[in-house]
């Protein structure tokens, strides 16, 4: 499954759900499926996506979607442990793992060998998880992801296209501005 193919599946089913994106092609790809003022584009920030997520699930009731990557998760597994710790019914992580380093030079990560982040996340007390590789069943887990309460942990198994999208004429500091706004009544 191709990560652009089950962006736009996320965003079908989104609905006014705030999204987070993982650095480089993941935000890319969001804005190009589909840019909104509810999505939060983590440029600069590998490792982060899931935490800045997190953060904001604890701070509203609002349905959270973090779209993370392997590589950066596993940079910050702490992360895990703690959206264990705190268990925010309202967080949906989805992982896109392309068992790769995509920012880094496509060196395999951790997944491509013995680390399962679907276990590693049961290990921390996530207890709805599920590992998709294709569209149907990720359409399956991530529509019971956004009825249920969670957290929810999704490890997407993706493919990288040939080529990656262009980058997204997105400014960091213009993301927070156009994000915080969307919650100003």
């Amino acid at each position: 499954m191709l990560r652009f193919d089950a962006t736009q599946l996320v965003l079908r089913h989104a609905g006014d759900s705030p999204i987070v994106g993982n650095l480089g092609p993941t935000s890319d790809e969001l804005y190009h499926a589909g840019h909104r003022d509810r999505n939060f584009y983590t440029y600069g920030n590998m490792g982060l996506c899931s935490s800045i997520a997190l953060g904001m699930a604890l701070s509203t009731d609002d349905k959270i979607i973090s779209l993370d990557g392997d590589g950066s998760l596993l940079m910050n597994l702490g992360a895990v442990a703690t959206i264990g710790r705190e268990m925010p019914e309202n967080l949906v992580v989805v992982v896109w793992d392309n068992e790769a380093w995509g920012q880094t030079g496509g060196q395999p990560s951790h997944t491509a060998t013995n680390t399962n982040l679907e276990d590693v996340a049961n290990s921390c007390g996530i207890s709805k998880t599920t590992t998709v590789d294709d569209l149907e069943t990720l359409e399956e887990a991530f529509g019971r992801a956004m009825t249920e309460p969670g957290p929810w942990f999704i490890v997407a198994k993706i493919e990288e296209a040939e080529e990656y999208m262009p980058v997204a004429p997105v400014e960091p500091e213009f993301t927070l501005y156009r994000f915080r706004n969307t919650y100003i009544d």
